[in-house]
């Protein structure tokens, strides 16, 4: 039986994730990676191809990762007060989670997709981006059955403003509990505007 690996994917995500939120991801290097992981560079490209796809990595992890937490409340919401619960996943995992949220929240997505990536990659992506759709499709049809723009104001009330809300704070800090309160009003206005 061999060995279990000393440096995982998952340690080299998280150094990665570390320095982009430090650096911002175009500063990002294996070497510097290596370093923070306490690996050897070798390491890094043992685990994956090039810096391009350990990126694309550590940008679809994040998004992953929040994107499941918001859209399971998603699929449960039924009245304005779950609307509001799912707005506040936004801050609450800037809270748990600061570098991941810095990733995530104050880059775009194409400073960590580069072109070069395998196609593997820009499928997770795109599939990722159809998901939020489908599920903001889904939950407005049901919050907000008789609205033409249901979807847009879901999609204004549950990304927009919470987005909003927490970017004025990073990447330097998180948002103070405070701010849910401000989103949650923010959030029923929205769903109420004609």
């Amino acid at each position: 039986m061999g060995r279990p690996a000393r440096f995982t994917k998952t340690g080299l995500i998280d150094a990665a994730t570390t320095l982009s939120a430090r650096l911002g991801p175009a500063r990002v290097t294996v070497a510097g990676i290596a370093r923070e992981a306490g690996a050897p560079v070798g390491s890094v490209y043992h685990r994956y191809p090039s810096q391009g796809a350990l990126l694309a990595e550590v940008w679809l992890a994040a998004a992953e990762r929040f994107q499941s937490a918001a859209l399971a409340l998603v699929a449960k919401a039924r009245n304005e007060d779950d609307a509001v619960e799912c707005a506040l996943v936004t801050p609450r995992f800037v809270r748990s989670d600061h570098a991941t949220a810095v990733v995530l929240m104050t880059h775009r997505r194409d400073d960590f997709l580069s072109p070069g990536i395998p196609k593997e990659y820009r499928d997770r992506a795109a599939k990722l981006a159809a998901d939020m759709r489908t599920g903001l499709a889904t939950a407005a049809a049901r919050l907000l059955p008789s609205d033409p723009r249901g979807r847009e104001k879901l999609a204004v009330a549950l990304i927009g403003i919470p987005l909003g809300a927490v970017r004025i704070f990073l990447p330097q800090a998180v948002p103070p509990p405070e701010i849910d309160a401000t989103i949650a009003a923010a959030v029923r206005a929205a769903l109420k505007a004609p």
